[in-house]
């Protein structure tokens, strides 16, 4: 009877009602339009981007404009007094070591690679938030259970008290109840206050203020291995899809990019430039009629540094140093994902499993605390078998709450570890 009474209870407390329900796709979406990690990722981006418009400059000309006027005490050449000078020029590398094209290359991988990383970034927050969301579910689902579990020791202490008074049971099988009863208002106090902290988590991720709203399990699913695909699938998967790695990949193209640019100091640079100039005795230049005083210059200019005090050596030994720690970083963060991905599989199977056995559990549990609680009624159990029976029935209850969220926990974090289902918000 108090089961089915406790199944009714249930029933009433998870009927829809008007308050608004919030998704785990709406907690995403708002974590990846609130959350300032990402807003910083993306000026890095912008910061990358830039930074590759400003080495491409280095393939256009230049133009500038100069401006001269003397004013002399004495005069011993002869020039006068005063002599401005006005000049318009245009120069252009023709030749600088390709210094311009590694340099532009590098500055494009570095915006691949500051890319990568935001992505990156929106992947962790992503399943910051579904883990978050999930958190909730399983602290209102356990919340759920210890309120039941007090309804439930409430019933036995009006029965356990019947029973006393008329002299079924002695005084101390009523005070057993009634000391379960105060251990599962303290755990109920105890649940109600992780509830409380799971939301202003989710809070905190999502940038959400939560007030009423409720959460359901929609959108959310378990991991199920592809029968089509073995470890070396998954394997294969995770290489070609993790932002990391191709962060370090596009980081290692461009310092071997910047090598090339220390070692062009090694080679000659050739510009051309064409020249306009006019000349005046006074602060205006060109305003004698005399078409001597204007010049133009077609200059082809070419210089070879032969000793720049060993610069050019050690700024290619940085760079190769450079080159060999990331080249490390790349092969110790291949082997950790790999080893995460492993592990995350193992957890997701061992979590269908574990959820397999709760649901058996928890049905044997009901079976168990429906038998003992007649045979208590007609006598045959004692106050401590029913405590005893209460007892498995609420564990059998919170292990199945736990297993059945810790799947759900596991399903996103391979979804992370394999970077599936990315939202890119750029």
């Amino acid at each position: 009877m108090i089961v089915f009474f406790l199944i009714i209870v249930f029933g009433i407390s998870t009927l829809p009602t008007n308050v608004s329900a919030l998704l785990v796709d709406d907690a995403v979406q708002a974590a990846q339009q609130n959350h300032r990690q990402i807003d910083v990722s993306r000026e890095n981006a912008d910061q990358a981007r830039a930074a590759a418009l400003s080495a491409r400059a280095g393939y256009l000309p230049q133009l500038d404009l100069k401006y001269n006027y003397t004013n002399r005490d004495q005069d011993p050449f002869q020039l006068g007094d005063e002599s401005s000078t006005f000049a318009i020029i245009g120069s252009l590398n023709l030749f600088n070591g390709l210094r311009t094209q590694n340099r532009y290359k590098g500055a494009k991988h570095r915006t691949r690679a500051a890319e990568y990383l935001l992505n990156s970034t929106i992947s962790d927050i992503t399943l910051f938030a579904r883990q978050s969301y999930i958190e909730v579910l399983r602290a209102d689902r356990s919340l759920e259970t210890a309120q039941e579990g007090v309804e439930l020791l409430i019933l036995q202490q009006k029965n356990a008290e019947l029973h006393f008074k008329h002299g079924l049971i002695a005084r101390n099988d009523l005070l057993r109840v009634e000391v379960e009863l105060s251990s599962a208002r303290q755990e109920l106090l105890t649940t109600q206050g992780q509830a409380q902290i799971t939301r202003r988590k989710l809070e905190r991720v999502t940038g959400l203020q939560l007030q009423e709203e409720t959460f359901h399990e929609k959108g959310l699913y378990s991991f199920s291995a592809d029968k089509n695909q073995n470890m070396v699938g998954y394997q294969q998967e995770l290489l070609e899809n993790r932002s990391e790695l191709h962060y370090l990949r596009e980081q290692l193209a461009a310092s071997k990019r910047d090598r090339s640019v220390s070692k062009g100091n090694y080679l000659p640079r050739v510009d051309l430039s064409l020249a306009h100039e006019e000349y005046g005795d006074s602060l205006l230049p060109g305003d004698l009629p005399d078409s001597t005083d204007n010049d133009n210059k077609l200059m082809l200019s070419a210089s070879w540094n032969l000793f720049d005090g060993y610069s050019s050596r050690s700024a290619v030994a940085v760079v190769d140093s450079q080159i060999r720690s990331i080249a490390a970083e790349l092969h110790d963060t291949e082997a950790e994902l790999l080893f995460q991905l492993e592990t995350a599989l193992h957890t997701s199977r061992i979590a269908q499993g574990r959820l397999q056995e709760a649901k058996i559990g928890v049905d044997q549990a009901i079976e168990n605390y429906r038998v003992t609680e007649n045979r208590f009624q007609q006598q045959q159990a004692t106050t401590v078998d029913l405590l005893d029976a209460q007892f498995l029935l609420t564990r059998s209850r919170n292990l199945e709450v736990n297993a059945r969220y810790d799947l759900f926990l596991s399903a996103a974090v391979l979804d992370r570890t394999l970077e599936r289902k990315s939202i890119n918000l750029q």
